[in-house]
């Protein structure tokens, strides 16, 4: 589906009307009729997730490995300590990086890749019960958000009791929290790419606007000298 665009637009150039693409697509098996939303929504979802658990950490791991090093200090292969510590900023910074940069290639439902993860997260929040607490009990509902949005800072160890930290809840925690901080950051970096953030914060330096005013005052030279 991410090659399909790119096919409609070489057969338009070739000569082929609109009408006659999308046809020769849905023949060929290549579109059927909700492609185009199913298409760029599981690309940006994916993408997203993506970063957040996997991009993310190994984003990690080059910082400890070669930014590190250059600044002098030392250095150690990233643990999952290191990745729990900086949790936040290992699932948004990247997802929010790459949401900007792919919504200005494929731009239709960038913005919507928080929806999935968030569906699941509120799925888990939901269905969450803590053995001898009643579900309609406030301190369940308090105690289901800080047993998936108040991250556990230090990995689990293969010891009794594993070192005080419950597993589950890391796991929990990797798949769905991060996900989801990955879906909202990329859908953030995606609508700053849609307005084009960076090219304002950032906008073209003069000399862009000289060319043209040079360009005038030779047009003009020659008038100025024949008079």
């Amino acid at each position: 589906m991410v090659a399909l665009p790119n096919w409609k637009t070489w057969l338009t150039r070739k000569g082929a009307e609109h009408e006659e693409v999308d046809a020769l697509a849905r023949r060929s098996g290549f579109a059927w009729p909700v492609d185009a939303a199913i298409g760029p929504f599981a690309l940006h979802t994916a993408a997203a997730a993506i970063c957040g658990i996997h991009l993310g950490p190994w984003l990690l791991g080059r910082w400890y490995a070669w930014i590190l090093p250059l600044t002098g200090r030392s250095s150690h292969i990233p643990t999952g300590n290191d990745h729990l510590q900086n949790f936040e900023l290992v699932s948004i910074f990247p997802a929010l990086l790459i949401g900007y940069l792919l919504s200005r290639r494929f731009e239709r439902f960038a913005a919507y890749a928080w929806i999935l993860p968030t569906v699941i997260l509120v799925y888990k929040l939901l269905t969450f019960t803590e053995p001898h607490v009643s579900v309609l009990a406030s301190s369940s509902a308090m105690t289901r958000f800080e047993y998936f949005f108040v991250i556990q800072r230090k990995m689990f160890t293969f010891t009794p009791g594993f070192g005080g930290v419950d597993p589950i809840r890391i796991a929990q925690q990797m798949s769905v929290v991060a996900p989801f901080y990955a879906g909202l950051a990329y859908s953030v970096g995606a609508l700053a790419g849609k307005r084009h953030l960076l090219d304002r914060v950032f906008p073209h330096s003069s000399m862009q606007v000289e060319p043209e005013a040079t360009e005038t005052h030779q047009s003009e030279k020659p008038a100025t000298e024949l008079n």
